[in-house]
């Protein structure tokens, strides 16, 4: 490609392609118009979504599919200037909080339109604006707001044609290093500008410097004498911190060592869960075995991607001792930076299992076994039995996503089969994040031919937040199965304030006309809709070929009592009340 130039915007999306995106979520705006026609010179395919907000959850759920499947791979979304990047700001700002990197393009006003803006003011022109400002010239007002949410920003407007390719580089290695949002402004005249692709061929570095140069073979070493002279060495694992692009050196050394090991709720599939040592996710006292003696008697604890939130851990509740815990994110072990993936692999290359300590965990509990019920066929279903019911129908390769609603604690103990992923909000917990998330998933999962379902548990609450991009999976014929929790509102704050007041109640829907609302199906995408009420419809529904193949839309009105919930998670609730 030397001395070859081609438009600004065709190597931007090209950089795209060559880190995993093939989907870029959005709507179109004035100022994004030009630059959406080089998306599929660049092999790229737009989404387009009903607004910015589920265009960033869309594109928050296709990094997390892809870091799942592939270990690598970044979300992308377009919108326009303020209106359109406001929109998505709350999406962008929890893939931050989560720790996914998601590149936000924003397409602002020409440079010739911003100098005419500035130099008006205490001008004879005082009163010429730009469309979509706060009424005055602060054309950079929205890049600080992003600031404090993304790793690293880019206005290409202030930056010479000969620096865009390598910024461009630059920005996108920051957002694949740190596992953040990164923010990219592009004018709407700089999109055709010309500049050279030979930097194209020059490969995206992940990894700075002052990484690639620290010993990761002494790390290692290090690690490891700790864990010999440890006498209850335990391994807790989780998300965050770009955890997930290690999550294979994780299991290979969770496996080889034996290490008794446990997960963070938003960790749930980051461990196989079939590992004799794994005892299943940390949930203290409402967990399905409560191991909070065991952890909190640990002399040391790897504590790998942890995002200690107190929503995670009952209130920083069952945490454990800090004095006792290492840190470790994918670039760091505590405050030194090194390469961890090298280290894991160090680690289990160098490790001598007869210098680990024998720990007796016969009284650990099996978390695989789960509560049983009666099944009655007529009977009304109820929150414990439907999800220990859901979790005898999962399969391998399966993605369960949680929505923010009863789901995110009725889910968080489902025992996964083999290469299967949960996603569980563990920081953000934004309320109708999971359905847009649900369609960037399904996508990244097309794409990168991944088998196994795609499967949505949400509430009915958090549906009605963005219900409306049930439509664009149906337009773009994604593979997804919907169970929404009818509970007739917010069961959940119910419990923390408010039993009977009409504020934690929702509009009474028919969802399982929804997809009517939306149109015919398209040829060849089936559309299966139903509501049940009871375990003899729930079973139809569960050995139904919809729900079995996993193909076209699959959406379920699940009737449950408004104030059916887990006797566990209604303990944690209450308590979360008196703590307001």
């Amino acid at each position: 490609m030397i001395n070859r130039k081609i438009p600004l915007a065709s190597y931007l999306f090209t950089r795209l392609r060559q880190v995993g995106t093939r989907r870029v979520y959005g709507v179109p705006g004035d100022f994004t118009l030009r630059a959406l026609d080089h998306l599929p010179r660049s092999g790229l395919k737009f989404v387009g979504c009903c607004n910015e907000l589920n265009a960033g959850y869309a594109a928050d759920g296709y990094a997390r599919a892809q870091r799942h499947r592939k270990g690598s791979g970044i979300g992308a979304l377009i919108t326009t200037y303020g209106v359109g990047e406001l929109s998505a700001a709350n999406a962008v700002a929890g893939s931050y909080a989560e720790y996914l990197p998601v590149v936000h393009i924003v397409g602002t006003p020409s440079r010739r339109a911003r100098q005419v803006s500035r130099s008006s003011v205490g001008g004879k022109n005082p009163h010429f604006h730009i469309h979509h400002t706060m009424a005055d010239s602060r054309i950079g007002v929205y890049r600080e707001i992003a600031e404090k949410f993304t790793v690293a920003q880019l206005d290409l407007a202030e930056t010479t044609l000969e620096e865009v390719p390598a910024q461009i580089n630059k920005v996108l290695s920051q957002a694949i290093y740190h596992s953040r949002p990164v923010y990219i402004e592009m004018p709407s005249d700089v999109v055709e500008t010309e500049i050279l692709s030979d930097k194209l061929d020059d490969p995206i570095d992940p990894n700075p410097d002052a990484v690639h140069n620290r010993d990761a073979s002494k790390m290692a070493q290090t690690l490891l004498q700790k864990l010999y002279s440890a006498k209850r060495p335990l391994i807790l694992v989780d998300r965050a911190e770009g955890a997930e692009t290690i999550r294979q050196e994780i299991n290979e050394f969770v496996q080889k060592s034996g290490i008794p090991t446990v997960s963070l709720p938003s960790g749930a599939s980051m461990v196989d869960n079939s590992l004799p040592n794994y005892f299943g996710v940390y949930s203290g006292s409402i967990g399905t075995v409560d191991l909070t003696a065991e952890v909190k008697s640990a002399d040391l604890v790897l504590a790998f991607g942890c995002q200690f939130s107190d929503t995670q851990t009952l209130g920083w509740a069952v945490l454990p001792d800090r004095n006792v815990m290492t840190l470790i994110g994918r670039n760091h072990i505590e405050d030194e930076p090194v390469n961890v993936q090298d280290v894991l692999k160090m680690m289990a290359q160098k490790l001598d299992k007869t210098q680990l300590p024998l720990q007796d965990t016969s009284s650990w509990g099996n978390f695989r076994n789960q509560p049983q019920f009666e099944v009655f066929p007529k009977a009304y279903i109820i929150q414990d039995e439907f999800y220990i019911h859901l979790n005898k129908h999962l399969q391998p390769n399966d993605t369960v996503l949680l929505g923010n609603a009863t789901p995110i604690i009725g889910g968080r103990d489902l025992v996964l089969p083999s290469s299967s992923q949960l996603i569980a909000s563990g920081m953000w917990f934004s309320i109708g994040h999971m359905l847009p998330a649900a369609l960037g998933v399904s996508q990244a999962k097309a794409v990168i031919k991944s088998k196994g379902r795609t499967i949505l548990l949400d509430g009915d609450g958090s549906f009605q937040m963005t219900a409306q991009e049930l439509s664009t999976i149906i337009h773009q014929r994604a593979n997804v199965i919907i169970f929404i929790i009818n509970n007739s509102g917010y069961t959940y704050e119910r419990y923390i304030h408010g039993m009977n007041a009409a504020y934690n109640d929702v509009a009474p829907w028919n969802y399982s006309a929804a997809p009517q609302l939306f149109g015919d199906a398209p040829a060849g995408y089936p559309i299966q809709s139903c509501k049940v009420t009871n375990m003899e419809e729930l079973d139809e529904v569960l050995n139904s070929e919809g729900f079995v193949e996993g193909k076209g839309l699959t959406l379920v009105d699940v009737e449950m009592d408004a104030y059916d919930i887990s006797g566990k998670a209604k303990d944690l609730f209450e308590l979360a009340g008196k703590q307001l």
